[in-house]
């Protein structure tokens, strides 16, 4: 009996993913897990060490880490190199296959390593060097944490590249399981290891984490047959197109962390934990952002990519439109609801402990002005994988560098003219963020626009408006029993139920968004809104999802449009 399971269990992880549907949904359930354990990482965290100079210390510790890691992985080289790694497969070129993913690895590892070295020696000085600066205790304690994060995040890259050729494999669930994982090892490194060494302890769980992240995808390409060899063919026209494909892209992620950088060094000007505050909301708007946004780009880059090579650009344009308004009917009520229940959902996922009410108020005032732009970031990463799928990532490195200048700008501009008397300065960077994010999406969606010979106009708005009415709709019914007070100038919520306890809270939060959700999803269906029917039809279709976990067929690449 317990044999037969985990066959059958070990089947569901590798096996292939024939479509976007299954790909997508794979991710949403995983990536879900992933945030949620990243939401229960921060409450850790929150309840650990409040907002204070320590925690400021070990978020300035990813700063340098993050950016060396995202540069070359995350959004560079994984980008460029499916596509021609996927060439590969579809030929049944293995050993060529085999012989570029080895290839790209190793020459990865040889530039992280050098890096890496650098930072482990000179942490202090590069975050003196950069604007990093804290107070003297905590500048040598995010030194030392540094020096931990840097060495465990060898693993990470590593990792990371393994997820690029999983999904090249349409091998999604094994590579969305992974980031499960690396947050179960941080909170390890919180709940266990901090008892014993206090925050370096949750460095040492970022180790365990980023050793699980790369162990469990090593494993699942074993399994599949897969050789890694210790080569270095740097003369393989394959290899020169992919470093020449990822270096405006490099650039691109290079300045997209900067922009994150920037956030940092602002707020490291502001009060103790400024930082702090500006990382649990920004990871409260990434939430939506990573479930929906990315996990639906991620499994239409195949598709895009497979209809722009065979010059189907109607069927492209129809699949772009209907990947965005698809995301966009998830995304947009999310960041309404993130806006209007700002204040519950942060006493919900943080307030405990050395978190106190002070630090809830200015993370939910910062998670409010987050979450205008979170329908902007989410379509901003469908966008590019419309160009990286054209082979273009020049175009997005200009808007890229655009909308650094823009937010650093308007950062600049709010908090030290606007925000100089303000009660929450840091706030503002939540709003400068979104700004310049809906800049990044617009332009970007512009010039496809332009690149395509115009989308149908009537198919480009009229969806929106039958996204956003509906939203803005949702968002004036949550906000108004909410907000309603008597005559002495209490909320009349306040007389109906005890918020101060957080069964009550809770009980609040899930009673108030779902019957927002139902608002939207009703608003929606009285606009006749097409992706609302997309996934009711979705709903028999269910076994379908199940029997593509199950069965090994031919990728579908004529697919119009991704139903999600």
């Amino acid at each position: 009996m317990v044999n037969k399971i985990l066959r059958q269990g070990s089947s569901i992880l590798f096996k292939r993913q024939t479509n976007i549907l299954s790909a997508a949904l794979i991710m949403m359930v995983l990536v879900l897990t992933s945030r949620f354990l990243g939401l229960w990482r921060n409450w850790f965290l929150a309840r650990y060490f409040g907002a204070s100079g320590t925690l400021d210390a070990f978020n300035v510790a990813f700063v340098i880490p993050d950016l060396i890691a995202n540069v070359l992985i995350t959004g560079a080289l994984s980008v460029a190199f499916i596509p021609v790694f996927t060439t590969y497969i579809t030929k049944k070129q293995n050993h060529e296959a085999e012989d570029l993913a080895s290839t790209i690895l190793n020459l990865v590892l040889l530039v992280y390593s050098f890096l890496a070295i650098i930072v482990f020696i000179f942490p202090l000085q590069i975050n003196s060097m950069l604007g990093l600066k804290l107070n003297a205790p905590f500048d040598q304690q995010a030194a030392n944490l540094m020096r931990i994060i840097i060495f465990g995040e060898f693993f990470l890259v590593i990792g990371s590249f393994l997820t690029s050729v999983l999904q090249s494999y349409h091998r999604f669930l094994i590579a969305a399981l992974a980031p499960v994982l690396y947050n179960a090892g941080i909170i390890f490194g919180i709940v266990v290891l901090s008892r014993s060494f206090g925050i370096y302890g949750v460095g040492l769980g970022v180790v365990f984490g980023s050793l699980f992240h790369m162990l469990i995808q090593f494993f699942a390409l074993k399994s599949m047959g897969f050789n890694y060899r210790s080569i270095l063919k740097l003369k393989d026209p394959d290899v020169i197109r992919i470093l020449k494909l990822s270096l405006p892209r490099a650039l691109g992620v290079g300045v997209g962390q900067i922009e994150v950088m920037a956030n940092v060094i602002f707020a490291s000007s502001l009060t103790i934990g400024s930082i702090a505050i500006l990382k649990f909301s920004a990871d409260l708007q990434n939430l939506p952002i990573g479930l929906f946004g990315l996990t639906i780009a991620t499994a239409a880059l195949p598709t895009f990519s497979a209809e722009w090579s065979a010059g189907k650009i109607e069927e492209f344009k129809k699949t772009f439109l209907n990947s965005l308004f698809q995301m966009l009917y998830l995304a947009v009520p999310v960041s309404v609801l993130l806006a209007v229940l700002r204040i519950p959902v942060v006493r919900l996922v943080l307030g405990s402990g050395l978190f106190d009410w002070p630090a809830t108020v200015a993370t939910a005032t910062t998670l409010s002005l987050f979450a205008i732009g979170v329908f902007a970031q989410a379509g901003f990463l469908l966008v590019t994988r419309a160009f990286y799928s054209m082979h273009d990532t020049v175009t997005p490195l200009r808007i890229a560098i655009a909308s650094l200048i823009v937010h650093i700008s308007l950062s600049y501009y709010f908090i030290f003219i606007l925000g100089k008397n303000a009660a929450i300065p840091v706030a503002y960077l939540g709003l400068a963020t979104s700004l310049s994010g809906m800049f990044s999406f617009f332009s970007l969606l512009f010039l496809l626009d332009r690149r395509l010979h115009k989308f149908d106009r009537k198919q480009l708005f009229y969806p929106m408006v039958k996204i956003v009415v509906p939203a803005m709709i949702m968002g004036i019914f949550l906000y108004v029993p909410l907000h309603l007070r008597l005559p002495n100038g209490e909320f009349i919520i306040d007389y109906i139920i005890d918020t101060k306890r957080a069964l009550n809270l809770l009980f609040l939060t899930t009673f108030v968004s779902i019957s927002g959700f139902g608002v939207y999803i009703l608003t929606t269906w009285w606009f006749k809104s097409e992706e609302l029917f997309s996934f009711i039809k979705m709903i028999p279709d269910l076994r379908k999802v199940t029997k593509a976990l199950e069965l090994e067929e031919p990728v579908d690449t004529t697919h119009s449009a991704p139903h999600i």
